[in-house]
């Protein structure tokens, strides 16, 4: 049976150990120096050489004929430790033998002699899955062991180990291996087992492997035992399932630059060559929040390097130099609800399509309630700088009254007259609407739609908060209007809106009316007749879709 290639290619001495300098240099100075610690803890992400490192350390500080802290490979120690087969090198998984009783029974064994070599090495791997009993059984080994004993534990989750261990250890954190770390490895396991394999699929390879060697040489392994002697990018990709770097890029740089029309055609290839789009949206997030990192921070370039190549953190250095920090945020909030919709949509690209419309700035970034607050404020401004002369004349009698109102109560000074033109007009509007007075509620509910159609000229947000109301009761002149919804409750409240309200509504009774706005959570807003439309736009993606097109639902 063929060894797996991450047991074939493990490091024998340090020479070999790639991405963790700092650590090697260190144990290799102790060692030429014979200041060898008795128990050392390896930290850090799973892959980058835990478990080697502490082989080799096993193997030179046994070994008969080291030099400069490397082991010779030749004499009966590095033989016997190479082939597996030394008693005196005992490797135990924490995570099998969590309890107090496995502690025990090693103590025991701790005080007997090594069988051969010089050291007995004890090597836990997973220490962090100890018990508190077993760890406190461990302690007092640990403080004062044999000096012949050697301890080295490793784990992937140092928080999870007391403070006691820690403090009786030599602690040593692994990083992760750069992107380039891994490419060189890589290639090199390529060429010694005699395979072509392109650039790209060794760059997919790496970046699967989330800086682990071990992952990294496991993938690689699986793909060439397809016998293929020419591996390529594409077969990376059905096997892992990620998605084109080239493609992420293309994808990334058309949402920073907007070209939504790009940005959908590269969706809907991929999703016609069968690419998870899941996966696909994870990938361009990531990218997304690679670009962010530069931009926030440049420094956070050498950080980066662990995940991508130097060409392509160059390539995102130049999309930072266009972007917005606020657009590309926004830009990953979208693709984040979209890949949490992908799975449940009807069109399994559709979310993706919408987010990257969002993002280019083809729908506003807001949630409804927001959304129709943005649409209010606008329609306020297309109002206020299209209405009629009377319209605004209102506004400012309405303004100067108040200033006058305040005015008289500091300095009692005389109120300045409106124009007579204009008070004229006014005058004349209200003898109009006091042509009938005779009110009751039921006549303005039964004139409610028509209220709803006249307002919508004046401003369509008005008309939509309006449909969400209803009128509620009459005091004398004052029309009382229920919602259940605050917000809508604060906007048909502000003095503009109520004006508006009060001009239509008064001119539709022939009557002066007021009108006053509460809140009511029992209200049940009056159901509005359903058309082909109206009933597309229930959708709230094809709402959006129509919006953009400037379309509409038509009846076959």
């Amino acid at each position: 049976m063929s060894q797996t290639l991450y047991r074939k290619y493990r490091p024998k001495n340090f020479s070999e150990v790639i991405g963790q300098s700092h650590i090697v240099r260190t144990l290799s100075n102790s060692i030429k120096n014979n200041h060898i610690g008795h128990t050392y803890l390896f930290s850090g992400p799973r892959g980058t050489g835990k478990t080697s490192l502490a082989r080799i350390l096993a193997k030179t500080v046994n070994c008969i004929d080291a030099k400069k802290g490397i082991p010779c490979e030749k004499c009966p120690s590095c033989q016997i430790i190479n082939s597996g087969k030394s008693l005196d090198i005992i490797e135990i998984d924490a995570a099998s033998n969590t309890g107090v009783d496995n502690i025990r029974e090693l103590r025991e064994t701790v005080a007997l002699s090594p069988s051969s070599l010089r050291y007995k090495i004890y090597i836990i791997d997973e220490v962090h899955m100890l018990s508190a009993g077993a760890f406190n059984a461990l302690l007092k080994t640990l403080e004062e062991p044999p000096a012949f004993v050697i301890f080295i534990l490793a784990t992937t989750e140092i928080h999870k180990i007391p403070d006691t261990i820690i403090s009786r250890c030599q602690r040593f954190d692994f990083t992760r291996l750069s992107f380039s770390h891994i490419i060189e490895k890589l290639s090199l396991i390529a060429k010694k087992e005699k395979v072509q394999i392109e650039k790209e699929a060794l760059e997919m390879i790496a970046l699967a492997s989330e800086g682990g060697m071990r992952d990294a040489e496991s993938l690689l392994g699986q793909i060439i035992s397809l016998e293929d002697k020419n591996i390529t990018a594409k077969e990376v990709q059905e096997i892992t399932g990620s998605s084109d770097k080239k493609n992420v890029a293309i994808l990334a740089k058309c949402i920073i630059e907007k070209k939504s029309s790009q940005a959908i055609s590269v969706i809907n290839e991929l999703s016609a060559d069968g690419i998870d789009l899941q996966v696909l949206a994870k990938s361009t997030i990531n990218y997304l929040r690679q670009v962010l990192l530069l931009k926030v921070s440049p420094q956070l370039k050498k950080y980066l390097s662990y995940e991508l190549t130097a060409e392509q953190i160059e390539k995102m250095i130049d999309l930072t130099k266009i972007s917005q920090t606020e657009e590309i945020v926004s830009a990953i909030d979208f693709l984040n609800e979209a890949q949490n919709k992908i799975s449940s949509s009807v069109i399994p690209q559709l979310p993706l399509e919408m987010a990257v419309i969002k993002s280019t700035g083809k729908i506003p970034s807001r949630k409804k309630e927001n959304e129709m607050e943005r649409k209010f404020f606008e329609e306020e401004k297309l109002t206020s700088s299209s209405g009629s002369i009377l319209e605004k004349e209102e506004k400012k009698i309405l303004k100067q009254e108040t200033s006058e109102k305040e005015e008289n109560r500091q300095e009692k000074i005389s109120p300045v007259p409106a124009p007579k033109a204009l008070l004229k007009e006014k005058q004349e509007l209200e003898e109009k609407k006091e042509i009938n007075p005779d009110l009751d509620i039921e006549k303005i509910r039964l004139n409610w739609k028509k209220l709803l159609l006249d307002i919508h000229p004046y401003n369509h947000s008005l008309s939509a908060f309006l449909s969400n109301c209803v009128a509620k009761k009459l005091e004398k002149n004052k029309v009382i209007l229920a919602t259940p919804y605050s917000f809508y409750q604060e906007k048909l409240s502000a003095p503009e809106n109520r004006l508006t309200i009060e001009k239509v509504l008064g001119n539709i009774l022939k009557a002066n009316v007021y009108i006053e706005v509460e809140i009511d959570r029992n209200v049940v807003a009056p159901k509005e007749e359903k058309t082909p439309e109206k009933e597309g736009r229930q959708d709230s993606l094809i709402d959006d879709a129509l919006e953009i097109m400037g379309g509409k639902i038509v009846e076959q």
